[in-house]
């Protein structure tokens, strides 16, 4: 079976917010929560501490809090296009080819043979497959770019190949 690709930075929005709350739930609000928590803790400085000198320690809190706020948001809602920016190679469309040995990726005129053994995990979600040759690193599989039944057909083979399915 043979798949056309063309990643999309929608696309690589929806598979990195998938796999960061699946496997990083936490990495991911890091900065939102000590944001919030330096905007509370200068709120309650402000209000229990009073103005005066005081502000010259609650407002800087509550400015960071506010800033750090507002970069989680602008780093969760961009990191599809920030990563399709940085994927030049996976900017036009490509090939996969799947057999029962693994998978033949074939990018502009370079062709790599990543054989079943060197996936480590696979996440498996109603619209699209990531499949992980390493912890960080993910191949992504849209049901939109498979025809008739093969989805479901490349579906049941990662589940048959890939020890860690999730």
């Amino acid at each position: 079976m043979t798949i056309t690709f063309k990643y999309t930075p929608q696309l690589l929005q929806k598979a990195h917010e998938l796999h960061y709350k699946k496997f990083f739930p936490l990495r991911g609000k890091i900065i939102l929560i000590l944001g919030l928590l330096a905007a509370w803790a200068g709120l309650l400085l402000a209000l229990v501490k009073g103005g005066g000198n005081n502000l010259w320690y609650s407002v800087p809190l509550i400015l960071y809090g506010l800033i750090a706020i507002a970069i989680h948001f602008y780093m969760t809602k961009t990191i599809g296009k920030r990563s399709f920016d940085k994927l030049k190679d996976y900017q036009d469309p490509f090939s996969i080819s799947v057999n029962e040995e693994g998978l033949i990726i074939e990018i502009k005129a370079k062709q790599y043979e990543v054989p079943w053994s060197n996936f480590k995990k696979a996440l498996i979600a109603d619209e699209l497959i990531l499949l992980y040759p390493s912890d960080a690193v993910f191949f992504i599989f849209p049901r939109g770019n498979f025809t008739g039944g093969e989805f479901d057909k490349f579906k049941a083979q990662v589940q048959e190949k890939i020890q860690k399915v999730f």
